[in-house]
C-alpha cells in the first residue's frame, strides 16, 4: 500500500543510524560474475591466491576492499559434522593449521577448521574455536537470541557499577572495556573470491537455527550497539535475513548483523565457530583455555560476567 510504503520511507529517514547501517550485495551474488558465471578456488592456500575462471568472467566481489566493503558474509562450503560426544568450548585458542594444538577430544573438528579458506599468512597464528553440542528443546535456540554482531565497537564512558546503594562507580579495568577504544572479535575483510582476511567462520548441523543479514554495521558510532554487539533497534534498517541450512559454512565480518533461529524441532544440535586471531579481549569466565596454546601477549584477559552491567 503507497500509505505503508511513505511510512516506511519516513521511519528510515528518520533513523538516527540509517547512515551507519550498510546493506551489502546479497548473499547469492557471492561469487558469481555477470549472467551467473562462476568463480572457484582451485589451488588452496598452500599457494598465491589463484581462481578458475568457470564460464570466462571476472566476479564483481573482486572489486572489494578495506575502503568500501561490500560483503557482509559468504558461504564458503558444506561441512559434515563427526559425530555428537557432548563437546562444549568456547573461544578456546588454537593454532592454525596444527592439529595437535587441538585437545584430542576436539581433533575430529579438524576438518572443519582446515575447511576455512583463511588465508595463508593466517597459518600459525592463534585462532579461537567454538564448539557447542547440546539437546535443545523445540522452540528454543542453541545460541544467542537477538539481533547482534559480534564486535562490541566503542562507546564513551566507562560502565557504571553499584558500589553502595545509591552510589555508582566506574567498574574497575579487568570487568570493563576501556572506553573510546574500537575493540574488534576477529574483524574481518572480504577481498574476493575465496579471499578471506580475519572475520568468523561458523556453521550448525540443523536447517534453518542461524540467520545472517547483508549489512555491515558501523560499530564506530556511539549507541549503535549494546556493550556486547546487540542491535535489535537496527531491524527495522535491514532487509530480510537468510536462513542457513545444515553443513553450510559461513564467513561474516564482525560487524555483520546475525540471529540464532529457534529449533523447529527437538534434538540435538551442533554448532561450530572459529574466530580469526584479531581479537582484543578474552573473558576468563566465558571461554575455555587450551593447556597446549596460551593466550597471546596481546590479548587482555577480563575477569567477572561479560553480561553484568550491560
Amino acid at each position: 500500500h503507497a500509505n505503508t510504503l511513505v511510512r516506511h520511507i519516513f521511519s528510515y529517514l528518520g533513523n538516527p543510524y540509517a547512515k551507519h547501517v550498510r546493506l551489502t550485495l546479497p548473499a547469492d551474488l557471492v561469487g558469481n560474475g555477470y549472467n551467473n558465471w562462476l568463480m572457484k578456488f582451485v589451488r588452496g592456500r598452500g599457494h598465491e591466491p589463484t581462481h578458475e575462471d568457470v564460464d570466462g568472467a571476472l566476479s564483481l566481489t573482486s572489486l572489494n576492499n578495506a575502503q568500501n566493503g561490500f560483503v557482509a558474509f559468504a558461504r564458503v562450503g558444506n561441512v559434515t559434522f563427526p559425530p555428537p560426544a557432548g563437546r562444549n568450548v568456547n573461544m578456546m585458542p588454537i593454532v592454525l593449521g596444527d592439529i595437535d594444538s587441538l585437545p584430542e577430544d576436539l581433533q575430529p573438528y579438524y576438518p572443519l577448521i582446515d575447511a576455512c579458506p583463511f588465508v595463508r599468512e593466517e597459518l600459525g597464528q592463534v585462532a579461537y574455536l567454538t564448539v557447542h553440542e547440546s539437546f535443545v528443546d523445540a522452540g528454543a535456540t542453541q545460541r544467542r537470541p537477538g539481533l547482534h554482531i559480534e564486535s562490541p565497537g566503542v562507546f564513551p564512558d566507562p560502565i557504571p557499577v553499584v558500589v553502595n546503594e545509591g552510589e555508582t562507580a566506574a567498574a574497575p579495568p579487568a570487568c570493563a572495556f576501556t572506553p573510546a577504544v574500537e575493540h574488534p572479535w576477529g574483524m574481518g575483510m572480504f577481498f574476493g573470491p575465496d579471499h578471506y582476511e580475519g572475520g568468523i567462520y561458523f556453521a550448525s548441523n540443523v536447517d534453518q537455527t542461524s540467520q545472517v543479514f547483508d549489512a555491515l554495521v558501523d560499530r564506530t558510532v556511539p549507541g549503535i550497539i549494546d556493550r556486547h554487539g546487540g542491535c535489535e533497534h537496527l531491524r527495522p534498517l535491514l532487509q530480510g535475513g537468510t536462513p542457513l541450512q545444515a553443513g553450510d559454512l559461513v564467513w561474516m565480518t564482525d560487524c555483520t548483523p546475525h540471529e540464532a533461529l529457534p529449533q523447529a524441532q527437538a534434538g540435538p544440535r551442533q554448532f561450530f565457530r572459529l574466530v580469526m586471531p584479531y581479537i582484543s579481549h578474552w573473558f576468563a569466565d566465558h571461554s575455555t583455555p587450551n593447556p597446549k596454546v596460551p593466550l597471546p601477549d596481546s590479548i587482555t584477559v577480563l575477569h567477572g560476567d561479560k553480561f553484568q552491567n550491560a
